[in-house]
């Protein structure tokens, strides 16, 4: 019997150890996970913001008095002399600082009348001296992405402005397309439109370029046949058949202030067609836009057209009638 408890007593250490064991094993384990854990925050990375360089605004300068009638086209003086030398410091290039108001100077007389929203008159009166006395340059037009080097043209506005580092380093009036139908060029009839959108340039020519609606003077191509080119007559409003055109002056050099591949941004509602014109189509064209006669056609009358299913009735136009506008526009325009 004595040995029966010795062997109970063993069990029982046996336990106790297991137990205080277990014990300490479990507060081991309790202490580990009870340790306390640092959690770190998540990082916020601010947006980055870039700082685009901004043309700095002039500083105010004071200029001769003008009479109300202003000064014009042919006047010769030292106060001439003074708004060209002003119209050269915020680069709108007058031409020579001479003191004779030429064609030069009216059209840069004129972009800066774009730009102040003044009467287009080509004059310096009253209202372009106070214009020009606390000049601010326009916010640019091209979004924040835009490139340090590029030409926005403002259709609204019929400015073009040369951005180089982004710095303006010209400002001239232009005249872009008219929005008129015309025929004659090399896709036939269609709209003198210039489409709004980014462009690069991509080829040039040197001197004078005759195309089939004229002569375009050192074109720089940005959209297939449209151009910033020289010409005779720039207007103040859209006159061209979508190129724009720049004074014949400011054409001699503006090809060197443009590399291929260079962006255009062409801002603004194009001009619209008048009212003696045509509608332009609304879907593919079914029939000729040449107005009836009563002449019959001398070519047999087509009788199927893309579908198949649809019949067409004969065309009362003369074989040699043009199509309807194509939407392309001509490889060169004026």
């Amino acid at each position: 019997m004595g040995a029966s408890v010795a062997v109970a007593l063993v069990i029982n250490r046996d336990d106790e150890a297991a137990t205080a064991e277990t014990s300490e094993t479990t507060v081991a384990v309790t202490s580990t996970t009870a340790r306390p854990t640092t959690t770190e925050a998540p990082t916020t990375v601010p947006p980055t913001t870039t700082t685009l360089p901004t043309m700095p605004d002039p500083e105010f300068v004071l200029l001769p008095d003008v009479a109300n009638e202003g000064i014009g086209q042919g006047a010769s003086s030292d106060v001439v002399r003074a708004f060209e030398q002003r119209l050269a410091d915020l680069r709108f290039d007058p031409g020579p600082v001479d003191g004779v108001f030429d064609e030069d100077t009216r059209y840069a007389v004129e972009a800066l009348e774009k730009i102040g929203g003044l009467p287009r008159v080509g004059r310096v009166g009253p209202a372009e001296r106070l214009l020009l006395m606390a000049f601010k340059y326009p916010v640019p037009l091209a979004g924040p992405d835009r490139e340090a080097k590029r030409v926005e043209i403002d259709l609204d506005r019929q400015v073009l402005t040369v951005y180089d580092g982004h710095m303006v380093v010209l400002i001239t009036t232009t005249s872009t397309g008219d929005g008129d139908y015309f025929c004659g060029g090399d896709d036939g009839c269609q709209y003198a439109v210039t489409p709004p959108g980014k462009f690069a340039f991509t080829w040039r020519h040197p001197g004078w370029r005759t195309a089939k609606l004229g002569r375009l003077y050192n074109p720089v191509y940005f959209n297939g046949g449209i151009a910033v080119h020289g010409y005779s007559s720039v207007p103040t409003e859209a006159a061209s058949h979508g190129c724009a055109r720049i004074p014949m002056r400011i054409a001699e050099y503006f090809p060197g202030l443009v590399q291929r591949g260079d962006a255009v941004y062409v801002f603004g509602t194009p001009a619209g067609p008048g009212d003696d014109e045509p509608s332009p189509p609304s879907g593919p064209p079914t029939a000729t836009t040449a107005p009836p006669t009563t002449t019959p056609s001398t070519s047999p009358p087509t009788t199927t057209t893309d579908p198949p299913t649809t019949t067409v009735p004969p065309t009362t136009a003369a074989p040699t009638t043009s199509a309807g506008p194509s939407t392309t526009l001509a490889p060169t325009t004026t």
